[in-house]
Parts: structure tokens; C-alpha cells; sequence
């Protein structure tokens, strides 16, 4: 069982969709099971951020916003799905709602913050999984708050590990299929949506491979792997091959933005290497982190 989790650079655009796409099936060639992990659309969470606030605010504009993020979504879907799909739709009318409440009431709760920023994964996510399906490969799409189960720490919810492995254990039984599900949200006991905090997908990634024993969790992203700095900054900086856990985890609770610093724990303990990779340079060597 291999697990791919693609940030969102990756699925920024119908283009580099296709990308993703082209790497997952042929990683699905070398695998007995597949599951892909995916962020938002390049930019969506924070611009779902800003409409939420508008509405909180009462500002009429957020209508419009609303409009412009509901366009770019089926732009990107028209390019990659041909056909009609109501579903869509259907998470349009909801957040619509959502946001429509927070007009209403004047209010961005947490509880209704981290609602409203889960329709980037839900969307991306569903948008993926129809475009694979539209190459003529079996793809499931999963709703991820039926599988990770948090407490009510709405903005960065703790994760309930025993439940939420054994839900993912139990749906994955003997399913070969492959399948694409959103990182970075899901929800409580009760079904009220929480997120994991910014950059969760990564850990949901892990999670998920945590759950199902698998042989690697592949990080994609925009760089090469771990650097040793900034590339921005430092001229010399360059890409690390090989990195323990430990050292991974300092890096991203020092700033490191290429890896949740959650990704490490699940996968250390069941021992399962973590790659961090380019998608726009799939055949770079990458980070492995063991």
C-alpha cells in the first residue's frame, strides 16, 4: 500500500492536475493499493479565509468572492470532466448556507471557520477523483470526516488515533481500488467538521498510512525534498537525501513549511519511510526520512 499526499501547488490548476494524475497511475502500476491524499486548490483555503470574514463582517462582497471561487472550481473541473456532475452543485448550496448563517449572525466561530474552510479539500478531492475515473480507471472518492475522528478543538483538533485507525482499517479491508481523499479535515463523534490545522494533509497522509501499514508515504510538493535552507535566501542551499524523524520534526517546528510537523509521529511508529518529492520533477531522488 502506497499513500501520495499532493500540496496545494500541485493541484493548483487543471495542468498540473494532470501531472498528479499522470504520476499516480503510474505509481499504481508498482502497488497492491493506492491512496491520495489531497490540499485545496493552490490558494483556495485562504481565500475561503477572506470570504468567511467578509460575511462575519456583513459585507455584501463576499457574495461575489463566493461566486469568483465557485467559477474557478468548475473551470478547473470543465477541463478535466466533461460531463455534467450535480454533486457539485450540491457542495456549492452548502456552503452557500454556511456562509449565509455567518451573514446572518455576524459571527466567524471556529466551529463554522473550520466548516467552511473544509470545502477546499472537499471539492479538490472530488474534482480528482472524477477526473481519474474520466481516464478510464476505477477511483473512490472518500469523504474524510467519516474516517478521521477528532476531539471538538475546532482550528487544530486532536486526533482520536484508536477509532480513527480502526475506521480506516476497516473501510480499506481487502479494497484495491484506487482512491483519493481531502487531507486536513475531519470530524467529531457527533459529525461536526474540524480541521487539523494548516497544513494537515500531510498528517492525514500519515495517518492514513499509519492505519494501513503501508510500505511509504510520499509527500508531493513543489521543491525537491528537505533543504538545508531557504533557497531564496541562501545560494548554497541544497537538497537532503536522507534525514531521521527526529531531525525532520525540528526542522518543521523550526520553519521548515515542506512537512507538517505532526507527519512524523505516525509513520515512525509503524516504521514506514516518508519521501518528500517534486511534482514538477518526478523523477528527482527527493528527501527520504526514516
Amino acid at each position: 500500500m502506497i499513500i501520495m499526499k499532493f500540496g496545494g501547488s500541485s493541484v493548483a490548476n487543471a495542468k498540473n492536475i494532470n501531472k498528479v494524475i499522470d504520476i499516480v497511475l503510474e505509481s499504481q502500476k508498482e502497488s497492491d493499493g493506492l491512496v491520495v491524499v489531497v490540499s485545496a486548490l493552490g490558494g483556495v483555503t485562504d481565500e475561503l479565509i477572506k470570504i468567511a470574514n467578509l460575511a462575519a463582517a456583513h459585507d455584501e462582497k463576499y457574495k461575489r468572492d463566493f461566486q469568483k471561487l465557485c467559477e474557478r472550481h468548475n473551470q478547473v473541473k470543465s477541463e478535466l470532466v466533461k460531463k455534467e456532475n450535480k454533486e457539485i452543485n450540491k457542495k456549492y448550496e452548502e456552503l452557500s448556507r454556511v456562509l449565509g448563517e455567518v451573514f446572518e449572525f455576524g459571527e466567524l466561530s471556529s466551529l463554522f471557520s473550520d466548516s467552511i474552510m473544509s470545502f477546499g479539500e472537499q471539492l479538490s478531492a472530488y474534482i480528482i477523483s472524477e477526473a481519474i475515473k474520466s481516464r478510464g480507471v476505477s477511483c473512490g472518492f472518500i469523504d474524510s470526516r467519516t474516517l478521521i475522528k477528532t476531539d471538538d478543538n475546532f482550528g487544530e483538533a486532536d486526533v482520536d488515533i484508536e477509532t480513527s485507525y480502526k475506521l480506516i482499517s476497516n473501510y480499506f479491508k481487502n479494497k484495491k481500488t484506487l482512491s483519493v481523499m481531502g487531507g486536513f479535515i475531519a470530524s467529531t463523534r457527533d459529525g461536526t467538521t474540524t480541521t487539523l490545522g494548516r497544513g494537515g494533509s500531510d498528517y492525514t497522509a500519515s495517518l492514513v498510512g499509519a492505519a494501513l501499514h503501508a510500505s511509504v508515504v510520499e509527500i508531493w510538493t513543489d521543491v525537491d525534498g528537505l533543504m538545508t535552507a531557504d533557497p531564496r535566501k541562501v545560494e548554497s542551499a541544497h537538497t537532503i537525501p536522507q534525514i531521521s524523524y527526529e531531525e525532520a520534526e525540528k526542522m518543521a517546528l523550526s520553519g521548515a513549511k515542506v512537512i507538517h510537523p505532526k507527519t512524523m509521529k505516525p509513520a515512525r511508529l509503524k516504521n514506514i519511510p516518508i519521501y518528500i518529492k517534486n511534482t514538477f520533477n518526478p523523477k528527482g531522488n527527493g528527501t527520504k526520512i526514516r
